[in-house]
């Protein structure tokens, strides 16, 4: 059963760190959280003490990060704002931003980086890249959404290949309102992925042995801003998207049907306060979410220093 009881927030202080994604790591029994600005990966202890976990030149803006069985998964990308890097300390140059895209790996025990994927030349030409959210199935694979195309990249396990493009789909950036943006990406069961598009906040499922048989998820109504997702240990889907009413950001928790090819509201998480969530995790009884103010004039408040990882609440 899940715990909804009200829990306090976490407040931890990282200088300019403006989160990218978040994990909660079983193992280290914290929270990982990854920085758009500096690309490294920081460790969050419950009580709100934060300490650098991991650095590599490899990460330039990470983006997103997962856990599994003690290995961190991080989006890499080079992130820029009126053509200026957010990473100055590990800036390749202007002419790379929005060019670079890989997935790194690391041993969380081993504080070690293991190996990067390079996913730049599964799409090559002039086209730009930003990998942005990644679930990691059982066998080892890792599929990763671009935040400036409609496409989603699979990373085989070691020595099984190399990375591909495993769909490719005009509706997820939003149809006619196409913002080219995938929003979130979830795995059920290790049998399919659950996709949302940005633009027009619509869901979409992706069997993972057939991803041609991708097709749109019944829903109440859009979502739109639908952002990050994360399927709960309690079985219910957690969306960050567009608060219901007024400005700002909510947290909803969405109810399938056996197969998912349906969901409908079973509450929503819209106090103020909660902002513009960008990242979602799940501890054994709870979600929470992380706002990275990716929408404060596009990171220019660089000096931020004080987040916040917030438990649902509704």
């Amino acid at each position: 059963m899940s715990d909804h009881r009200p829990t306090a927030p976490i407040r931890f202080t990282a200088p300019g760190l403006h989160p990218g994604g978040l994990a909660w790591s079983s193992a280290l029994g914290a929270f990982l959280v990854c920085s758009q600005r500096h690309g490294k990966l920081v460790l969050v202890e419950k009580d709100g003490r934060c300490v650098d976990l991991l650095d590599h030149p490899d990460l330039v803006t990470s983006t997103a990060v997962r856990e599994r069985d003690g290995r961190a998964y991080v989006t890499v990308g080079h992130r820029g704002s009126d053509g200026r890097t957010l990473s100055p300390r590990k800036s390749p140059g202007a002419d790379t931003i929005l060019r670079i895209g890989r997935v790194c790996v690391f041993d969380i025990a081993a504080r070690r980086h293991l190996r990067s994927h390079d996913l730049a030349p599964v799409l090559p030409g002039a086209h730009l890249l930003l990998p942005d959210d990644l679930v990691v199935a059982g066998d080892g694979s890792v599929f990763v959404t671009d935040a400036c195309r409609p496409v989603i990249y699979r990373v085989p396990p070691p020595g099984r290949g190399e990375p591909h493009l495993f769909l490719d789909d005009e509706r997820l950036g939003g149809g006619e309102r196409a913002t080219g943006r995938i929003g979130g990406v979830a795995l059920v069961e290790d049998r399919f992925l659950l996709l949302s598009s940005a633009g027009d906040g619509m869901l979409f499922k992706a069997p993972l042995g057939n991803p041609h048989e991708f097709r749109p998820v019944g829903i109440p109504h859009p979502f739109p801003g639908a952002d990050a997702m994360e399927l709960g240990a309690d079985g219910f889907l957690y969306l960050a998207a567009h608060a219901p009413h007024g400005s700002g950001g909510a947290v909803w928790r969405l109810a399938p049907d056996e197969n998912f090819e349906s969901l409908r509201v079973a509450a929503v998480d819209d106090r103020p306060g909660i902002g513009h969530p960008s990242a979602l995790a799940f501890t054994a009884h709870r979600a929470w979410s992380i706002d990275g103010r990716v929408d404060e004039d596009r990171f220019r408040s660089s000096d931020a220093a004080e987040w916040t990882i917030q438990p649902f609440v509704a």
